[in-house]
């Protein structure tokens, strides 16, 4: 396959503050390592293993790790298309700007601001539970009593500064805690590996038969929601060096990484449990099973350290969806659907400055609101906000393979047949099977029942699909020639953004 000629970044003439170098973002800034550190980040593979694989193995018992591995095969088949489309635009905007080329200016204006309030309720609920897991460390450290509230919005605005001053010192940061943290599984995947596991070592839990189980839909609703983040390199595009080839590449080595450390992990921590004793063990408290799991097999020393990391954990998660909340907010500013101040950048990191703290207000207020609240952080806030993030990434996911579909199929150019149409047509069926599944089993994750729970779980994704949709009609009664521009949202095509009225 001959691919396309790669698209330039924007470009940045030269000129006073305030002309269109304050609204280009730094070329050339990341690399295809920064870029998976990024995503992974995002992910926060510690977080999902101690925190959440107990969960897994509640709903699907043994099958988990396949749970693990069939979601990483899934979201490999929707990279196909997404990177495909990512040869032909450079727009830090990613899902909105593929689905207003491929699907038009109304559905792609409603995806920017469900894609928007999809990261910024995911960065709310990671902050409120970082900061009861800090405040949790302190006390145990140091005998002081924080509340978690202070915590959460101490770290919210350090996260913002690093998001501020430099998008590289961020990938730095995160690569420094995502190696701790995947450090630490692999040492206890060492020790089970050298004790033989409770039970002996056996492969039997990727039987297919074992799948066949009334849990099954519970635990795929788990094993899809924590490779929420690895669609982020897109966003990144018009930042990082040879886009075209940049971004292809870290998109399917952050999901081949997830997919394999899931797996992986997720079956060591059956061997470690023991298939005959998991149900026994998860009889006692969930949430300490890899816990006490690595104390058993390593030590109580680097279960401690394991604890401390998960802090870390959640602070690189918080950073990525920073950054991925900024540079939506900028896109959208840049094109029109927000004011154009949006679009601003720091003269000297390129850098969203306007969004940066727009953004970062919001979330704090938001995290503030709750902290006011009686809500608890790890059962209630992270579980309402981040179940619509899962619910908004996997309808956009959809949205973009079919714009894939539209946009490709009208081009006919650079991409195969099994990028343009066979791989995002599976991806589209798959991933709707998948949301239908979320949706159906919310209660799961929420625990609110009925179709009133879901619709107030939703409402945020919902009133940004109406707002968007609403504002691109209008544009396009009022302002045409900013509705034209949102149909072809390539900010190589015009250097400056657009001052909605």
């Amino acid at each position: 396959m001959n691919p396309p000629n790669p698209p330039t970044g924007p470009s940045v003439p030269p000129g006073p503050a305030g002309g269109h170098r304050d609204t280009a973002l730094r070329a050339d800034a990341v690399g295809v390592r920064d870029l998976v550190f990024f995503v992974l980040s995002a992910a926060a593979p510690l977080t999902v293993m101690a925190g959440f694989s107990a969960l897994a193995f509640l709903l699907g018992g043994v099958a988990a790790p396949t749970g693990y591995l069939i979601a990483g095969a899934v979201f490999a088949l929707f990279a196909v298309g997404f990177t495909a489309m990512s040869r032909h635009m450079r727009n830090s905007g990613a899902f909105y700007a593929y689905i207003s080329r491929g699907l038009g200016p109304v559905a792609g204006a409603g995806a920017a601001l469900i894609a928007y309030l999809a990261y910024a309720l995911g960065q709310i609920g990671f902050g409120a539970v970082a900061g009861l897991f800090a405040a949790d460390v302190l006390r145990v450290l140091t005998g002081f009593t924080v509340p978690w509230q202070m915590c959460a919005v101490a770290l919210l605005l350090l996260i913002a500064l690093l998001s501020y001053l430099k998008v590289d010192i961020g990938a730095r940061v995160l690569a420094l805690l995502l190696v701790a943290e995947i450090g630490v599984l692999l040492v206890l995947a060492v020790a089970v590996l050298a004790q033989g596991g409770h039970e002996g070592l056996t492969a039997q839990s990727f039987n297919p038969a074992h799948l066949m189980t009334p849990g099954v839909a519970g635990l795929f609703v788990i094993t899809f929601v924590v490779y929420i983040g690895f669609e982020q390199t897109a966003i990144y595009s018009e930042e990082a060096r040879d886009a075209p080839r940049t971004v292809p590449r870290a998109t399917y080595l952050a999901v081949a990484i997830l997919a394999v450390l899931y797996t992986f992990v997720s079956w060591i921590i059956l061997m470690a449990a023991g298939p005959h004793r998991l149900t026994a063990l998860l009889a006692q408290d969930p949430a300490d099973l890899v816990f006490d799991l690595n104390t058993e097999y390593v030590g109580g020393a680097m279960t401690s350290v394991m604890r401390l990391l998960i802090v870390t954990s959640f602070l690189a998660g918080v950073l990525a969806l920073q950054n991925a909340g900024c540079r939506y907010l900028f896109s959208l500013g840049r094109d029109g659907i927000l004011p154009a101040a949006f679009a601003r950048t720091n003269p000297r990191t390129r850098t969203p400055s306007t969004a940066g703290l727009v953004h970062t207000g919001l979330v704090v207020a938001a995290v503030t609101g709750f902290g006011l609240t009686s809500l608890d952080p790890y059962t209630q806030i992270v579980v309402w906000t981040n179940t619509p993030t899962l619910v908004g990434v996997l309808l956009l996911e959809i949205a973009t393979s079919i714009a894939v579909i539209r946009y490709l199929g009208r081009l006919r150019s650079g991409e195969s047949l099994w990028q343009r149409l066979v791989a995002p047509a599976l991806s589209a069926v798959l991933l709707t099977a998948v949301a239908v599944l979320v949706v159906t089993k919310m209660s799961l994750l929420t625990g609110l029942t009925g179709a009133g729970g879901n619709a107030l779980v939703l409402s945020p994704l919902m009133a940004g699909l109406i707002a968007g949709c609403a504002r691109a009609l209008w544009l396009r009664a009022n302002r045409p020639d900013v509705y034209r521009r949102l149909s072809d949202p390539d900010p190589q095509s015009d250097a400056g953004p657009v001052a909605p009225a």
